[in-house]
């Protein structure tokens, strides 16, 4: 076996890598599930594929809801020649990179659905488990006072990756065809391995480790009530966005809007949510520290659902002067909030043996919140009427911030 690099030798590779590698890392995990949510679903009904057939595509974000129940392996268990978190990533990287060539080898036709399916499911199980590894990469070798802006680059990475497998596939494919589209979606993969295979990473445990330092899910939930109102801040903040934010675009097909406009919100929103909500936000956790940040964020997904709720009622048009104020509150709220709540997190982590652990279960809290909180008030909304359902979201609103305190008292014992 090879020896492993001593820690001032890696160090000094650590400045000029750091950023870039993080950004490229968040970056590619966004990317398959663009693909799998928005181009192939996209691309296949263009060519008259079944609803049906295509409703199966959304389960492949399956993975990053359950990623919890394995996190504790990918704490545990690694090659000691490649590192702990790095053999890990350099693994899944070449499993996606692996997937996208194969896709290359089949035609993204109707009569590939089965096949891309399956790609799409293994594709998104890489993707996750290798974002278990990267939050704890960060959490471990960020210093604590960088963790807002890594979790801001985490937060915009994933969604530019989202876009560029999603919207940018759809018109490389128009313009350029099949495989430039799919070559152009492996580029950042192949520039995130090649990153990651030259930086090195320093051993933070001596082989062979203690038992009591076993990650395990249970390590998590019995470490104190921090731990707890980490994951429930994590859910219900996750579940307030939503209120405020998954709603709004079915109101406005309701409304009549057309579906460029909607699409147009939503890019625009997207864009507010990267520069605004994770830009500004971390600069904001910087100087306020996470709980303030977070407070402020919250607040602002609250006033958007407040303004929907009004919009409901009927009592003032559904106009774009009321529109773009409350996608601009809404977006900066859920990147603010998603940025305060994961270095919240990792700060918490930082000292800890388990971190891929830690993160994954506070990220899986806010992936259920999000899910639970989205189809509930769909359902809720179809017996209540929009109105009832953003009325719903302003009392999530108001729960979630009631935890801000919680979360204080705790970090304090």
């Amino acid at each position: 076996m090879c020896a492993t690099p001593s820690a001032t030798s890696v160090s000094n590779r650590i400045p000029e890598l750091k950023w870039p590698l993080i950004a490229c890392l968040y970056l590619t995990q966004g990317i398959p599930f663009g693909l799998a949510m928005e181009a192939l679903p996209s691309l296949l009904r263009h060519q008259g594929a079944d609803l049906a057939a295509l409703s199966w595509l959304p389960l492949v974000s399956l993975p990053w809801v359950v990623k919890f129940c394995w996190a504790p392996v990918v704490d545990n268990h690694w090659c000691q020649r490649l590192g702990r978190r790095r053999s890990w990533i350099l693994t899944m990287q070449s499993i996606i990179a692996l997937i996208l060539v194969v896709t290359m080898m089949l035609n993204l036709q109707q009569g590939s659905l089965g096949w891309l399916i399956a790609l799409s499911a293994l594709a998104s199980l890489a993707s996750a488990t290798q974002d278990i590894a990267t939050d704890a990469l960060v959490a471990e070798q960020f210093q604590p006072n960088h963790l807002s802006s890594a979790n801001a680059i985490q937060v915009a990475g994933a969604m530019i990756g989202f876009f560029y497998g999603g919207s940018l596939f759809l018109v490389a494919y128009t313009q350029f065809g099949e495989t430039a589209a799919l070559c152009l979606v492996l580029l950042p993969v192949i520039v995130s391995l090649g990153l990651m295979a030259y930086w090195r990473e320093p051993e933070p445990f001596p082989e062979p480790r203690p038992k009591k330092q076993q990650a395990s899910l249970l390590q998590f939930l019995i470490s104190g009530k921090h731990a707890w109102a980490l994951m429930a801040a994590a859910f219900l903040s996750a579940a307030t966005v939503v209120g405020g934010h998954g709603l709004s675009r079915l109101m406005l097909v309701d409304a009549g809007w057309q579906l460029d406009q909607i699409g147009l919100v939503g890019m625009i929103g997207g864009a507010i949510t990267i520069t605004l909500g994770c830009g500004a936000g971390a600069w904001l956790v910087a100087r306020l520290g996470p709980w303030r940040a977070f407070f402020l964020g919250i607040v602002c997904s609250g006033l958007a659902t407040s303004v929907w709720a009004y919009l409901a009622l009927g009592r003032s048009p559904v106009s774009l002067t009321a529109v773009w104020p409350a996608t601009t509150l809404a977006s900066f709220g859920a990147g603010c909030t998603s940025v305060a709540v994961m270095t919240a997190a990792m700060h918490y982590t930082h000292a800890r043996h388990q971190a891929g652990t830690d993160m994954t279960i506070v990220q899986s809290s806010r992936d259920l919140g999000e899910m639970a909180a989205s189809s509930s008030l769909i359902a809720l909304s179809a017996a209540l009427g929009y109105a009832g359902g953003f009325a719903i979201g302003i009392v999530l609103t108001i729960l979630t911030l009631a935890m801000i305190p919680i979360l204080l008292r705790s970090r304090s014992n």
